[in-house]
């Protein structure tokens, strides 16, 4: 008796057993390896693991029922049941292939920091949801012969409505493909606006201003005017800080000391580029005094603003306690850089 009751026990401790194995690689084993791909930027095994989340518990139920049903239902339930269960396996096999290419595509562009791009996430979506409808019609015997009949024969009547928009899509893609930017980019357009770009969507790319205000602007107008991007090649750039001196100054000792404070300021400031060796340039003189460049380096667009501040405080400041004087329009130099 007692070894009838360990035999109708069995199944339900196997079907205990083998849940709590498909919860632990879902919720444990598998999140651990997708960590573990993150952060040696295997973009395929991390993907792999994203696409995965759900599958097992998927399949493990999916197989304990197929095992487990004829102890527990009527030959006719199980029967009206198996359509709907074949059903839910090809939509977990669709979605999983969904899921892979679409985790593929933001692997990569998160490890190659190029940020999430909206039109390439949602035309993903779009695809994806696609083929799940698809997949769905065809499971239910709809042909999609008349429907893609119809789609075509409407395709020339759809694109002249919507030709604004799909040349924006298109712009977008274009943008993309041709990788001329990027979301974190600074750039200034030949329109005169400029800021970080945030997102390229379906039909507009959006750009932040240093203000904190958003620029939205069509695609195509992103690829029909002039773009200077200050990011490319490399986001570090030349901060040009123009100054003078009077005209009867030591030359050699203001040189001197516009160095050393450049120095100073590239290697204490935040956004200084410590390795760059500053460099001065006289450039000109007139009735009023010498003036001059000074060469400094920051990391991004956005540095030089800080540089140049920290530079023309010290070197004024410098310039006083060394008794150099300036002259009178060097305020207005200064408050032009």
């Amino acid at each position: 008796m007692i070894a009838n009751e360990i035999n109708d026990f069995a199944p339900v401790i196997l079907v205990g057993i083998a849940l709590v194995i498909s919860i632990t690689v879902d919720w444990t084993v598998r999140r651990r390896i997708q960590r573990w791909a993150d952060t040696r930027e295997r973009i395929v095994i991390e993907a792999v693991a994203i696409a995965l989340g759900g599958q097992f518990t998927f399949w493990t139920l999916f197989l304990i029922f197929q095992q487990v049903a004829n102890r527990f239902l009527a030959e006719s339930t199980i029967t009206a049941i198996q359509p709907l269960l074949d059903l839910a396996g090809i939509m977990a096999i669709t979605i999983l292939i969904v899921r892979l290419i679409t985790n593929l595509v933001d692997s990569y562009l998160r490890h190659r920091q190029i940020g999430n791009i909206s039109l390439i996430q949602n035309l993903l979506r779009g695809l994806g949801a696609l083929a799940v409808g698809g997949t769905l019609l065809i499971s239910y015997g709809v042909p999609l012969s008349p429907v893609l009949t119809v789609i075509a024969g409407s395709s020339l009547g759809l694109t002249l409505a919507l030709r604004e928009p799909l040349a924006n899509f298109f712009a977008g893609v274009q943008i993309i493909v041709s990788n001329r930017v990027k979301p974190g980019d600074y750039i200034r357009l030949a329109s005169g606006e400029e800021g970080f770009v945030t997102d390229i969507r379906w039909s507009d790319t959006y750009i932040r201003q240093l203000a904190n205000n958003i620029i939205i602007i069509p695609n195509v107008q992103m690829i029909t005017q002039i773009v200077t991007n200050f990011s490319r090649p490399e986001p570090e750039l030349a901060v040009l800080v123009d100054v003078a001196v009077s005209a009867d100054a030591d030359l050699a000792h203001t040189e001197a000391i516009a160095l050393e404070v450049a120095r100073e300021v590239l290697t204490t400031t935040t956004g200084g580029v410590a390795t760059f060796e500053p460099l001065v340039r006289f450039n000109a003189v007139d009735a009023t005094g010498i003036r001059f460049t000074v060469v400094l380096r920051g990391q991004s667009f956005t540095d030089q603003f800080l540089l140049r501040h920290e530079f023309i405080k010290r070197f004024h400041t410098r310039l006083q306690h060394e008794g150099i004087a300036t002259p009178t329009h060097m305020v207005r130099l200064f408050a032009e850089t």
